[in-house]
C-alpha cells in the first residue's frame, strides 16, 4: 500500500453501516500496524450552519458516529456539517487542514484518510471509493446513486476485511500507474526507461506498467530489456 491514502466510503441509504465498515476497517489497520495515522471524517448534511467540528467533548459525544470511529482507533476525528451549497467551500478547508497533517508526519509514518458520507465523497474525490449497498430491490437515494456509479469497491453481503484491503491495494496501484503513465508520456509514447522508473517508483512488476500502457494506447518505446 502506498501512503497517504484516501478512502471515501458511501452507501445505498442512511443505516447501511457505513460507519461500522469504517469502525472494522480503523481496527484492522491498527491491528496490522498500529504506527499507521488515520484520520476520520464524518459528514452531516445541514442547511443551518457549515463548520468542522474538532472539539472533543462533541466528537467523543457517547454513541455519536464519531465518537465510534475515535473509540475504534482514529487518530484524528473530524465532523463536518455543511448544506450541498457550502460544502465545496468547507471541503478546501478540510483539505488544507488534511495537508497540514501530512506536512507535520511527512516521511514518518503511513496516512490514511477515511471520508464518509456520500455528497463529501463526491466533493473530495478520494483514491478509492468504497460503496456499501442495502438489501436486493431497496432503493438507492440519489447521492447514494452518484456514488455507486464511481465506486472502485461495491460491498453487498458478508465480507472479509481481507479481502476489501487486497482490493483496496490493487486499485490504488493500477490508479497510480495510470496517472504516471499519462503524466509522463507525451504524444501516446513512452520511453522504456521511463516505464522502468515507474514500476520501480510503485515497487510493482513491470508487467503491470505495460497493462496499464496497452489500456490506455500508450507506446512503450526504444525497449532496451525487453520488459514490455
Amino acid at each position: 500500500m502506498i501512503y497517504p491514502l484516501i478512502i471515501g466510503v458511501g452507501s445505498a441509504k442512511s443505516g447501511s453501516g457505513k460507519t461500522t465498515f469504517i469502525e472494522r476497517f480503523i481496527r484492522f489497520i491498527k491491528r496490522l500496524n498500529s504506527k499507521i495515522l488515520i484520520i476520520s471524517i464524518k459528514y452531516t448534511k445541514t442547511s443551518q450552519f457549515a463548520n468542522i467540528i474538532t472539539n472533543a467533548a462533541l466528537i467523543q459525544d457517547s454513541g455519536k458516529d464519531t465518537d465510534r470511529m475515535k473509540k475504534a482507533g482514529a487518530d484524528h476525528v473530524y465532523w463536518v456539517r455543511a448544506s450541498e451549497e457550502k460544502l465545496a467551500t468547507v471541503a478546501e478547508k478540510l483539505r488544507k487542514e488534511i495537508l497540514s497533517i501530512f506536512q507535520a508526519t511527512y516521511d514518518k509514518k503511513g496516512i490514511i484518510v477515511i471520508l464518509e458520507g456520500n455528497s463529501l465523497v463526491r466533493v473530495m474525490r478520494p483514491d478509492v471509493i468504497i460503496f456499501i449497498n442495502g438489501r436486493i430491490g431497496e432503493q438507492i437515494k440519489p447521492s447514494g446513486k452518484a456514488i455507486l456509479d464511481i465506486a472502485d469497491v461495491l460491498i453487498e453481503d458478508e465480507y472479509a476485511m481481507e479481502k476489501i484491503m487486497s482490493e483496496i491495494e490493487k486499485i490504488q496501484q493500477k490508479k497510480l500507474i495510470e496517472k504516471l503513465l499519462k503524466e509522463r508520456s507525451n504524444d501516446g509514447k513512452i520511453t522504456c526507461s521511463e516505464a522502468r522508473k515507474i514500476a520501480e517508483e510503485l515497487k510493482v512488476p513491470y508487467i503491470e506498467v505495460g497493462k496499464m500502457a496497452n489500456e490506455l494506447k500508450i507506446k512503450i518505446r526504444k525497449c532496451e530489456l525487453g520488459c514490455f
